[in-house]
């Protein structure tokens, strides 16, 4: 039992370690060139198939219930997939529609393998501890090779043969991008996504909290995880991801609110109760308003440092000509039309949806006309060899499974987010109550972060939920214990 314990630990260990290779090429090329291959899904399927089904069959025990409605999500989307063969589905290039199906199951699978295992690798606070600073170290490596990416190309304006080689192993993108930070990743969105869903919420979480999960300080003084989040707000300005700086604006947003409303109710707790309700509404009128400026600071500050965002507020452009055209100039239209075209998919199955791995087929048929205008959109359809995607989680899950599976999806979600607010609400302070502000961190970026990627594949969401339903877990056990030594004690009493 010990030496299980061992090796499991060491292998959980090393899928934190390389969970920053999102597109490692050599696995990327076993499984036919798709994009999405994390490295870590190498061990994760180790652990599950040698460490957690034994002991799963073994103790007897049942799956989480944090895992009910997202095997509701998958049911309902295996039957509406079992419905295609009675659907006219088009054919798009060459494209083999059961290959696309397998690949959507694949990288399903994936997902649900990581959430699994960091459910079952982290059984106790300990555990939950240890398994936060390895990942802080993965993260610190991730981003200092990001600072090396940037450097080198600042200062000699090329990459050095060095590192092409090793970006050719570390990504299937065979690329590295001018004054653009990708880490370890496909590309510098895909690492921007990384540090939203897994690193910026846990560090932040953790500092504004005060827990950490290293027993040392920085200098004796600096708290780790502030040190770290530092590095990574800088990271993640270097990878250029619109999207990436706009889901870290709004989860510091949160934290200012929070923060506030804390300060407001200690200030007005003696007051009266309508001087409480003025305060308070001066206060959230004016936090809005700083929220607003810094919104439009940040768009001003994109148009310079960013050429995609030079039209930003090319306000008249937008009245004169349609949001479409605006989106155009912005280098966003492109987007927009792949977002249209799959929800155009939904309506044609609005309530269990076109099925797993379906909607791309359909694209011809959904696309709005306005993308015969873009150059991305043509080349799509005349020269390029790829089905093509969603770009966008959300209206991914409404035309593939409907109403239905979004609904479950989301349910899944909120799940989460209701077992962060017990965390944060109920438990003593502690690395526990931390991880339901980091709970609460992670359900937000998720939601801005869907509307970048779309892949089930990437392991980042996964995991960052699957240890909120760690923590909840480790929690309400303790929680039981106290209880029934409480009855106990008073058993004997009696």
């Amino acid at each position: 039992m010990i030496l299980t314990e061992r090796v499991s630990g060491i292998i959980w260990v090393l899928s934190l370690l390389v969970l920053p290779i999102s597109s490692f090429s050599p696995l990327s090329e076993l499984i036919g060139g798709t994009n999405v291959a994390p490295l870590a899904v190498i061990p994760t399927i180790l652990i599950l198939v040698f460490f957690w089904l034994p002991f799963f069959i073994k103790s007897g025990r049942k799956l989480p219930y944090h895992f009910k409605p997202l095997l509701l999500f998958f049911l309902g989307g295996c039957l509406s997939t079992l419905l295609v063969p009675f659907r006219n589905v088009p054919t798009f290039q060459n494209f083999s529609l059961d290959r696309s199906i397998l690949e959507t199951f694949v990288t399903i699978g994936m997902g649900t393998g990581f959430y699994l295992v960091t459910i079952f690798m982290v059984r106790d606070e300990e555990r939950l501890r240890s398994t936060l600073r390895w990942i802080s170290i993965s993260g610190l490596i991730v981003m200092a090779v990001a600072l090396l990416q940037v450097g080198t190309w600042s200062i000699f304006q090329r990459y050095p043969e060095w590192m092409h080689a090793l970006n050719k192993i570390i990504s299937s993108s065979q690329k590295l991008f001018e004054h653009r930070a990708s880490g370890l990743a496909f590309e510098p969105s895909w690492l921007a996504h990384q540090l939203n869903m897994l690193y910026i919420p846990l560090w932040l979480g953790l500092s504004v909290s005060g827990q950490s999960a290293f027993r040392k300080k920085l200098f004796n003084k600096i708290q780790v995880e502030k040190f770290l989040l530092a590095f990574s707000i800088a990271t993640l300005f270097l990878t250029y991801s619109r999207v990436g700086w706009i889901t870290s604006i709004f989860m510091g947003a949160f934290i200012v609110f929070r923060l506030t409303n804390n300060w407001v109710k200690k200030s007005t707790l003696n007051a009266k109760r309508g001087n409480q309700h003025l305060l308070h509404l001066g206060v959230w009128v004016g936090l809005l308003i700083v929220l607003m400026a810094v919104i439009f600071l940040a768009g001003f500050l994109m148009t310079i440092i960013e050429p995609r965002m030079a039209d930003f507020f090319d306000i008249q452009r937008l009245l004169d000509r349609g949001l479409l055209d605006w989106a155009a100039q912005l280098s966003m239209a492109e987007r927009f039309m792949y977002w249209m075209a799959f929800y155009g998919v939904f309506q044609l199955f609005p309530i269990l949806g076109a099925g797993f791995g379906v909607p791309g087929f359909f694209f011809l048929q959904t696309v709005p006309d306005f993308g015969s205008q873009l150059l991305d959109i043509n080349e799509l359809i005349l020269t390029r060899s790829y089905l093509p995607n969603a770009k966008n989680l959300w209206v991914r899950l409404l035309s593939e499974t409907g109403i239905v599976g979004f609904a479950l999806f989301v349910s899944w979600l909120v799940i989460h987010w209701r077992n962060a607010a017990d965390l944060d609400r109920k438990a003593k302070p502690s690395l526990l109550k931390a991880m339901g502000l980091v709970g609460k961190l992670v359900v937000i970026a998720m939601i801005f972060e869907g509307f970048s990627l779309d892949s089930y594949g990437l392991p980042y969401f996964w995991v960052s939920l699957g240890l909120i339903a760690s923590s909840w877990l480790i929690w309400d056990q303790e929680s039981v214990k106290i209880g029934e030594n409480i009855a106990v004690t008073n058993e004997s009493k009696a």
